[in-house]
Protein backbone atom coordinates (compact mmCIF):
# COMPACT_ATOMS: atom_id res chain seq x y z
CA UNK A 1 0.00 0.00 0.00
CA UNK A 2 1.26 3.49 -0.85
CA UNK A 3 2.27 5.68 2.05
CA UNK A 4 0.42 9.01 2.33
CA UNK A 5 2.84 11.92 2.26
CA UNK A 6 2.28 14.68 4.79
CA UNK A 7 5.07 16.94 3.57
CA UNK A 8 4.35 20.38 2.13
CA UNK A 9 6.54 22.58 0.01
CA UNK A 10 7.22 25.78 1.86
CA UNK A 11 9.19 28.96 1.53
CA UNK A 12 11.43 30.55 4.15
CA UNK A 13 11.36 34.31 3.67
CA UNK A 14 14.20 36.21 5.34
CA UNK A 15 13.05 39.35 7.13
CA UNK A 16 14.99 41.54 9.55
CA UNK A 17 16.04 39.46 12.59
CA UNK A 18 14.17 36.25 11.60
CA UNK A 19 12.36 34.32 8.84
CA UNK A 20 8.76 33.75 7.84
CA UNK A 21 7.51 30.30 6.85
CA UNK A 22 4.75 30.13 4.26
CA UNK A 23 3.30 27.53 1.90
CA UNK A 24 4.89 27.79 -1.54
CA UNK A 25 1.47 28.41 -3.14
CA UNK A 26 1.10 31.77 -1.36
CA UNK A 27 4.08 33.31 -3.17
CA UNK A 28 3.10 34.89 -6.49
CA UNK A 29 6.50 36.36 -7.35
CA UNK A 30 9.68 37.88 -5.95
CA UNK A 31 10.73 41.20 -7.46
CA UNK A 32 13.57 43.68 -7.14
CA UNK A 33 12.99 46.41 -4.58
CA UNK A 34 11.41 49.60 -5.88
CA UNK A 35 10.74 52.66 -3.76
CA UNK A 36 7.10 52.65 -2.74
CA UNK A 37 4.67 55.49 -3.37
CA UNK A 38 3.79 57.08 -0.02
CA UNK A 39 0.43 56.52 1.66
CA UNK A 40 -1.28 58.63 4.31
CA UNK A 41 -1.21 56.44 7.42
CA UNK A 42 0.20 56.34 10.93
CA UNK A 43 1.14 52.67 10.53
CA UNK A 44 4.95 52.73 10.40
CA UNK A 45 5.03 49.12 9.12
CA UNK A 46 3.03 50.13 6.01
CA UNK A 47 5.81 51.44 3.79
CA UNK A 48 3.63 52.61 0.89
CA UNK A 49 2.35 51.11 -2.34
CA UNK A 50 4.27 49.46 -5.18
CA UNK A 51 3.13 48.89 -8.74
CA UNK A 52 2.95 45.26 -9.83
CA UNK A 53 1.06 43.98 -12.87
CA UNK A 54 -1.42 46.89 -12.89
CA UNK A 55 -2.03 46.61 -9.14
CA UNK A 56 -0.97 49.18 -6.52
CA UNK A 57 -0.02 46.81 -3.72
CA UNK A 58 0.52 47.75 -0.09
CA UNK A 59 4.18 47.16 0.84
CA UNK A 60 4.62 46.11 4.44
CA UNK A 61 7.45 45.33 6.80
CA UNK A 62 6.38 42.23 8.71
CA UNK A 63 9.49 42.69 10.87
CA UNK A 64 8.18 46.09 12.01
CA UNK A 65 4.56 44.91 12.24
CA UNK A 66 5.47 41.98 14.51
CA UNK A 67 8.05 43.94 16.51
CA UNK A 68 11.16 42.07 15.38
CA UNK A 69 12.80 45.31 14.21
CA UNK A 70 12.08 49.02 14.22
CA UNK A 71 14.31 49.75 11.23
CA UNK A 72 14.83 47.96 7.94
CA UNK A 73 18.04 47.83 5.97
CA UNK A 74 17.45 48.48 2.28
CA UNK A 75 20.68 46.76 1.23
CA UNK A 76 19.95 43.67 -0.94
CA UNK A 77 16.22 43.77 -0.19
CA UNK A 78 13.59 42.19 -2.40
CA UNK A 79 9.82 42.29 -2.42
CA UNK A 80 7.80 39.09 -2.11
CA UNK A 81 4.34 39.34 -3.66
CA UNK A 82 1.90 37.24 -1.63
CA UNK A 83 -1.57 36.15 -2.68
CA UNK A 84 -4.23 37.69 -0.46
CA UNK A 85 -6.14 35.05 1.46
CA UNK A 86 -9.05 37.06 2.82
CA UNK A 87 -10.90 37.28 -0.49
CA UNK A 88 -10.96 41.08 -0.19
CA UNK A 89 -11.14 42.55 -3.67
CA UNK A 90 -9.38 45.61 -2.22
CA UNK A 91 -6.27 43.52 -1.34
CA UNK A 92 -5.93 40.61 -3.80
CA UNK A 93 -2.14 40.65 -3.26
CA UNK A 94 0.23 42.23 -0.79
CA UNK A 95 3.92 43.02 -0.99
CA UNK A 96 6.32 42.06 1.80
CA UNK A 97 9.81 43.48 2.24
CA UNK A 98 12.38 40.66 2.38
CA UNK A 99 16.06 40.63 3.24
CA UNK A 100 17.13 38.55 0.27
CA UNK A 101 15.65 35.70 -1.74
CA UNK A 102 13.17 33.25 -0.23
CA UNK A 103 14.40 29.67 0.11
CA UNK A 104 12.36 26.61 -0.81
CA UNK A 105 12.04 24.00 1.93
CA UNK A 106 10.08 20.85 2.70
CA UNK A 107 7.79 21.09 5.70
CA UNK A 108 6.84 17.92 7.52
CA UNK A 109 6.17 16.70 11.04
CA UNK A 110 9.82 15.74 11.46
CA UNK A 111 11.23 19.05 10.19
CA UNK A 112 9.63 21.49 12.60
CA UNK A 113 8.61 21.81 16.20
CA UNK A 114 6.14 24.32 17.59
CA UNK A 115 7.86 26.80 19.89
CA UNK A 116 5.49 27.03 22.84
CA UNK A 117 7.62 29.51 24.79
CA UNK A 118 8.11 32.08 22.03
CA UNK A 119 6.85 35.56 22.72
CA UNK A 120 3.42 36.18 21.15
CA UNK A 121 3.77 38.84 18.47
CA UNK A 122 1.21 40.75 16.40
CA UNK A 123 0.47 39.10 13.05
CA UNK A 124 2.32 35.90 13.95
CA UNK A 125 0.09 32.83 14.19
CA UNK A 126 2.79 30.43 15.35
CA UNK A 127 6.52 30.29 16.00
CA UNK A 128 8.39 27.14 15.03
CA UNK A 129 11.86 25.66 15.28
CA UNK A 130 13.20 24.20 12.04
CA UNK A 131 14.94 20.95 12.97
CA UNK A 132 16.77 20.80 9.64
CA UNK A 133 19.01 23.78 10.40
CA UNK A 134 18.15 24.46 14.06
CA UNK A 135 16.78 27.92 13.37
CA UNK A 136 13.61 29.80 14.19
CA UNK A 137 10.86 30.73 11.77
CA UNK A 138 7.45 32.31 12.21
CA UNK A 139 4.18 31.56 10.45
CA UNK A 140 2.38 34.83 9.80
CA UNK A 141 -1.35 35.23 10.31
CA UNK A 142 -2.11 36.70 6.89
CA UNK A 143 -5.80 37.25 7.71
CA UNK A 144 -4.85 39.50 10.64
CA UNK A 145 -2.20 41.31 8.60
CA UNK A 146 -4.61 41.88 5.69
CA UNK A 147 -7.25 43.25 8.09
CA UNK A 148 -4.63 45.61 9.58
CA UNK A 149 -3.68 46.81 6.10
CA UNK A 150 -7.33 47.50 5.22
CA UNK A 151 -7.77 49.39 8.50
CA UNK A 152 -4.57 51.41 7.98
CA UNK A 153 -5.63 52.39 4.46
CA UNK A 154 -9.22 53.28 5.41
Amino acid sequence: MDEIRTDLRGVLIPITETRLLLPNAVIAEVITFVSPDPVATNATWLLGRVNWRNYKLPLISVAAYAGFATRESLLNVKIAILKGLSGEAQIPYLAVLTQGFPKLTVIGPETLQIDTVAEKRPGIAMSVRMTVDESDAHIPDLDVIEASIAEALA
